[in-house]
């Protein structure tokens, strides 16, 4: 995981959980609270989406730490080439900007 290394960086939300996305390819709410504070994935995922970002959902089921049922979602940035180019362009200039190779 990437962590917080772009915590001195000033960017939104959005831009942050993109980033995590493409240098990890998922993310599920729990991570993205335990590494950058933010308390509803869904919505920064329905804003990427909103923007043309291909981004699929996958259900999934499992136990809290209590052993209860626990039912939770991973959020999984789709294959470069499947994105829309306009999101292809969008990428690659933000890439750039963020020195990403």
């Amino acid at each position: 995981m990437i962590g917080n290394i772009y915590s001195n960086i000033r960017m939104s939300q959005e831009d942050r959980i993109l980033l995590h996305l493409i240098h990890n390819g998922k993310i599920s709410n729990k991570e993205c609270n335990e590494i950058y504070g933010f308390r509803h994935l869904p919505s920064v995922i329905r804003y990427l989406r909103k923007r043309g970002i291909k981004i699929t959902s996958e259900p999934k089921n499992g136990e809290n730490r209590f052993g209860q049922a626990a039912y939770w979602v991973d959020y999984t940035l789709a294959p470069f080439k499947e994105q829309p180019e306009k999101v292809q362009k969008m990428l690659y200039t933000f890439k750039t900007k963020y020195g990403i190779n």
